[in-house]
């Protein structure tokens, strides 16, 4: 089901449904730099990042948690849910970064051969950088939450944030999934490969 069959719009156009739930949500929906929100793309934001991948996000401070350091804390939560409440424009990428850490998953969980982190960090540069569906474009599977680019630079700058989000999460996440074993990805994380958050996948 198309995400946006499940979304009512209140006259605000903020208070957006996907059914009340008790999942968690992201502490960057209030996210504020010198008292001026960030500037946001088909209501995405353009959130600070701690990355040396070449992009538009701008520079997240070391020793400050990144909506990247949130994902890893509320993946495993949040993937559980089939319903979700946006409470702000952070939530909408985090339901991105989810349906992507999940693709991650995936294409390790698939794969004809056993993988090991070697092999993933390649698997993962590939699969961040492969053609990708954004906003404006049919089948862009959060369409219910955001809106069309109005131009071609949104469209671009949009697609350079998110390879650039793609990209970091990859090299974050094999550290993750290979501490232990570095030719065995873990269990605890693999076993979240089959799961659907909110139903979808990217």
């Amino acid at each position: 089901m198309c995400i946006r069959d499940r979304v009512s719009t209140q006259s605000t156009g903020e208070n957006q449904h996907l059914r009340p739930m008790s999942a968690y949500h992201s502490k960057f929906n209030d996210f504020k730099v010198l008292g001026q929100e960030p500037r946001n793309i088909c209501n995405i934001p353009i959130l600070p990042i701690k990355t040396k991948t070449k992009g538009i996000a701008p520079p997240c401070p070391d020793g400050q948690e990144d909506i990247i350091d949130e994902l890893f804390y509320l993946f495993k939560p949040n993937v559980l849910f089939r319903n979700f409440e946006v409470k702000g424009l952070a939530d909408r990428l985090m339901v991105y970064l989810i349906l992507y850490l999940t693709k991650l998953l995936r294409v390790v969980a698939t794969s004809s051969q056993k993988i090991n982190k070697k092999e993933a960090v390649k698997l993962y540069y590939t699969t961040a950088i492969e053609n990708f569906l954004v906003p404006g474009d049919a089948q862009f599977p959060l369409g219910g939450l955001v809106t069309a680019p109005t131009g071609r630079k949104d469209s671009d700058d949009l697609r350079a944030y998110f390879t650039q989000l793609r990209q970091e999460i990859g090299i974050r996440f094999v550290d993750i999934l290979y501490k232990n074993d570095e030719n065995t990805p873990d269990k605890w994380w693999m076993c979240f490969s089959k799961r659907k958050f909110l139903n979808m996948e990217i």
